[in-house]
């Protein structure tokens, strides 16, 4: 028995996902598709013999719709994943799960007054064969208490759509999560800081950022972003 998913945008992530639920994995399969470009998501359902609705509402709403994912805009995941929560439908919701903590706090309640765990966001790099051999490291300690922690995340460029919150919702979203994961432990505060402009700097960011945080073990983490540089650059140290 196939589990028949829905997919809300079918730009680049979203097709990625279509391309693994297609042909890589098993007992799935996309029969209904939405993006704001409802051309390109025609164009892709006919190559996989899917329907195109004319909302992200109407998908999850399908009687044969089992489960929905989410790779439109940050700023629609909100709408989105309420609604398949209300449909008692799981979920997969690209990263950010919501742009702001209140809205993210939204869907928590949501699912939590179902009764059902409904929703997966798409963090990736904890099932990532090589950052579970660095916790492993990390969490036996078998080259002592971590110092100090480089993470880099690199873009080819950003495009005109991309503003400066979403370095962090967008971006650092990925080093918030993955350092908490491996440093098994919490933020208790957070400060964003906009140093001296980068002469490579889209004219529309404000670039670089840094993002210092603090753990409640007293471990400092510093996140530099540069999301608009030829190769974007992001490090984490923690002492």
């Amino acid at each position: 028995m196939s589990i028949n998913v829905g997919v809300i945008g079918t730009g680049n992530i979203g097709q990625d996902h279509i391309r693994r639920l297609t042909h890589t994995l098993a007992g799935a399969r996309v029969v209904a598709l939405t993006d704001i470009d409802l051309a390109l998501a025609q164009k892709i359902a006919e190559n996989l013999g899917a329907r195109t609705e004319n909302a992200g509402q109407n998908v999850i709403a399908a009687k044969d719709v089992d489960a929905v994912i989410v790779t439109s805009i940050g700023s629609t995941h909100e709408e989105y994943v309420l609604a398949a929560i209300a449909a008692r439908k799981p979920v997969f919701c690209e990263k950010p799960l919501a742009t702001t903590a209140a809205a993210c706090k939204r869907i928590l309640d949501a699912e939590v007054a179902c009764g059902k765990r409904l929703v997966q966001v798409g963090f990736m790099r904890r099932y990532d064969a090589g950052y579970r051999l660095l916790k492993e490291v990390v969490t036996q300690g078998v080259i002592g208490a971590p110092l100090m922690a480089h993470c880099a995340h690199r873009n080819p460029s950003v495009g005109d759509n991309y503003t400066t919150d979403m370095a962090i919702t967008d971006t650092v979203i990925h080093e918030i999560d993955t350092m908490r994961w491996l440093l098994d432990d919490e933020y208790v505060s957070a400060q964003v800081l906009y140093p001296k402009r980068t002469s490579k700097a889209s004219m529309h960011l404000a670039d670089p950022q840094i993002v210092l945080l603090e753990t409640t073990t007293g471990v400092p983490g510093l996140t530099s972003k540069c999301s608009s540089m030829p190769s974007t650059a992001m490090t984490s140290s923690v002492k």
